[in-house]
């Protein structure tokens, strides 16, 4: 009997789609041997692969071969970046850059591959900056608490601000602000991995050297208690088969302030219950200037494509601005007010734009009382000298 076009179009498609894994895995081989490729080649080569998380979920068992050898190809381009702590950490943030269009796409099957893919990644970074490889290029899987307690280091006779990158070349703020909205996704298994990412990116960040100015801004205890508790969540939604889904519109910011407080971390915990402790987790562990950073790119999070993940953003930046705003200046108070305006703008949900809008007039209600409390300072010295 004759074949159907169709099905001849469906054979060509699974052998090119074949074809591609093959080649990926040819592209890690050819990026992974010595002599290294230029930067500028490695980075035409990821570009070039990329569109391929943007691919269709079947047939399955084909394209998961395809992404997991896409995901290797990314890991052996970081781990061929250079020598030195300021090197990966630029070609790292290249990369994230690059998969953000994916985590947050509109298309779950996108969401869950591009979040995987910024795991897998901050994995290999953090076994670097342990110095955690083995002969044939393979990592061992390290506990999220192994760097804490002082892992080996290959390079130990370098200097560590040779051989790590500085905290402040992580751009935390920024990550931390592209990977929230994830932690309120409608997927499990976005939420699940989007929370690993953020314990993973503090828990590096903390093993890190700092820059002289920002050392005496991070409070290394409570630091180190809010990682604890992100990690707690972790070790929890790896045995938790799903969490409960609770639409984020019916907690507003007190609510979550007072869960944040009130509530034990259960073994069977909910949705919004897991996102507040990361947000209060988050808010710790930040320091200033990356609590700015993250407040001026809040745009794209609360305008994110899935409205739960928006709802979600926009809450935790009034929690943000209720539990940190004194640490704001001036400056900083007009572009977060001109970032929460310019997404009340883009907006089209009426009830995300009124909580953006909230977010607003909260900022100023806190710039007012701080305004009134220095001027209050500033009276009661002069005062007293009547008395």
């Amino acid at each position: 009997m004759g074949r159907d076009q169709s099905d001849d179009l469906v054979d060509f498609s699974i052998e090119l789609l074949q074809t591609q894994t093959v080649a990926l895995s040819a592209c890690t081989t050819l990026v992974s041997i010595e002599p290294r490729l230029p930067m500028e080649t490695r980075n035409r080569v990821m570009k070039a692969t990329l569109g391929f998380f943007a691919l269709p979920t079947e047939p399955s068992n084909i394209v998961e071969s395809l992404i997991t050898n896409l995901i290797i190809l990314l890991g052996a381009i970081l781990l061929t970046s250079g020598e030195d702590g300021r090197s990966r950490a630029e070609q790292l943030l290249h990369i994230l850059r690059q998969l953000d269009p994916y985590v947050s796409a509109s298309a779950e099957h996108q969401r869950r591959r591009g979040c995987v893919a910024v795991h897998e990644v901050l994995v290999k970074f953090r076994n670097l900056c342990s110095g955690g490889f083995g002969a044939s290029g393979s990592y061992p899987t390290l506990s999220l608490k192994h760097i804490d307690q002082g892992g080996p280091r290959g390079s130990s006779s370098l200097p560590s601000a040779f051989v790590l990158p500085n905290r402040d070349s992580l751009s935390l703020g920024e990550r931390i602000m592209a990977y929230l909205p994830r932690c309120a996704d409608t997927d499990d298994e976005v939420r699940k991995v989007a929370i690993q990412i953020i314990a993973l990116f503090f828990n590096i960040s903390l093993s890190l050297p700092k820059q002289k100015t920002s050392a005496n801004d991070i409070d290394l205890e409570s630091s180190y208690g809010a990682l604890s508790s992100l990690e707690d969540i972790v070790s929890i939604i790896r045995r938790v088969s799903g969490c409960i889904s609770l639409p984020f519109i019916k907690s507003s910011p007190e609510q979550m302030l007072k869960s944040i407080f009130l509530f034990p971390l259960k073994a069977s915990v909910d949705q919004i219950e897991v996102f507040h402790r990361v947000v209060s987790s988050v808010c710790i562990l930040l320091s200033k200037d990356e609590l700015v950073v993250l407040l001026h790119s809040c745009t794209l999070a609360a305008c994110d494509k899935v409205k739960q993940s928006a709802d979600g953003s926009i809450q935790a930046i009034i929690v943000f601005i209720i539990r940190r705003g004194k640490d704001l200046r001036e400056a900083d108070v007009l572009r977060t007010t001109q970032s929460l305006l310019s997404s009340a703008i883009a907006l089209t949900d009426k009830h995300s734009r009124q909580e953006v809008l909230n977010a607003v007039s909260i900022i100023i209600f806190l710039c007012l009382s701080f305004s009134i409390l220095i001027f209050i300072s500033r009276i009661i010295p002069t005062s007293s000298y009547y008395l």
